[in-house]
Parts: C-alpha cells; sequence; structure tokens
C-alpha cells in the first residue's frame, strides 16, 4: 500500500475550499428556485459588512456580494484546515475521535442558535432553512472528502466504536475508602 504524507494546510483549504463551493451552490440553488438568485449571500454580506438586519427587499450590492463570497472562502478554508488537523490528530490517537463529533455537533448547533437568531432578528429575511441546510451539506461534503482520504481512520472505527477509544483506569486493589 503506498503511503500518502498529508499536509494540513494544503489538504485543508483543498476541504474547506470544496465545503465553501458546495454551500454556495447550495445557496444558488435554493435561492434561484425562489426567484431571487444571489439572495442569501447578499443578506448575509449586508449582515456582516453593513450590519443591516432591515426587513424587507434590499438590492443585491456587487461590492457586498464579492465581499461576502471572499470572507465565506477563507472562513470555509480556516475551518477545513482545523478539521484537518483535527482528523490528522484521530488517526494517531483514536480517544480524540470522540472529541471531534462532540466538537461538531456542538460548533453545529451554536450556528443554527445564531442563524436563528439573526433571521428573527431581520424579520425573517434571512432564509433560516437554506443556511442551516446549507452547512449541513458542506460540513457532510468536506467530511466525506477527509472520510475517503483518510482510510486509518475508517480503519479505527473497525478496531473500536466511537465512544469506546480509552480504557478504564486501574482500580487500586482493596475495598472503596470512605
Amino acid at each position: 500500500m503506498q503511503v500518502r504524507e498529508h499536509s494540513t494546510v494544503r489538504e485543508g483549504v483543498v476541504t474547506g475550499v470544496i465545503g465553501a463551493l458546495i454551500v454556495a451552490i447550495w445557496y444558488f440553488v435554493f435561492d434561484a428556485a425562489s426567484g431571487r438568485p444571489l439572495y442569501t449571500p447578499s443578506v448575509l454580506g449586508k449582515f456582516l459588512f453593513h450590519g443591516s438586519l432591515r426587513p424587507g427587499i434590499q438590492p443585491i450590492l456587487p461590492s457586498v456580494l464579492l465581499g461576502y463570497t471572499l470572507v465565506h472562502f477563507v472562513l470555509f478554508a480556516l475551518v477545513g484546515m482545523g478539521l484537518t488537523l483535527l482528523v490528522h490528530q484521530s488517526t494517531r490517537n483514536p480517544t480524540l475521535r470522540m472529541g471531534v463529533w462532540l466538537g461538531l455537533v456542538v460548533a453545529f448547533c451554536f450556528f443554527a442558535g445564531m442563524t436563528f437568531m439573526l433571521t428573527t432578528a431581520s424579520g425573517n429575511r434571512l432564509p433560516l432553512w437554506s443556511v442551516i441546510g446549507g452547512s449541513l451539506v458542506g460540513v457532510l461534503a468536506m467530511a466525506g472528502f477527509l472520510w475517503s482520504r483518510h482510510p486509518r481512520l475508517r480503519r479505527s472505527f473497525d478496531e473500536s466504536a466511537l465512544g469506546a477509544e480509552g480504557r478504564a483506569p486501574p482500580h487500586p486493589p482493596g475495598a472503596p475508602r470512605v
């Protein structure tokens, strides 16, 4: 079997770009189906750059859209690098797998809560299910990419179930002290 060298930065950027592209395509398809192409990134860009929470239809500004797209890809690249680093560490130390899983769940719940708050604050201008669905699809795409690139991680799940990685510490002999 050929051993591949994994660069955390290079692989992380690729992982993040895959997630960012999937989410951008998701937004475009979702918005086009609603008859409002580029609506979601425009609204998110106005939140990010102008702090605009005003309800109602707002015009799409190319500068805001371009700025948001740049921030979107940079943030996804950073998240991809962090996720790749965690995967690389998990292949060396299987006890970290549960921490990665819990971290992803907590981060997703935090993001979903923040999205819900922005949706409510903007008078439902931000399409809640589009953003949450896009985020979920993007995370799954990044996870799938990393899963396919790390057979050692896949094999570790055959060896021990998630949560069963660590060994219990030995108990001292004798009866428990009170």
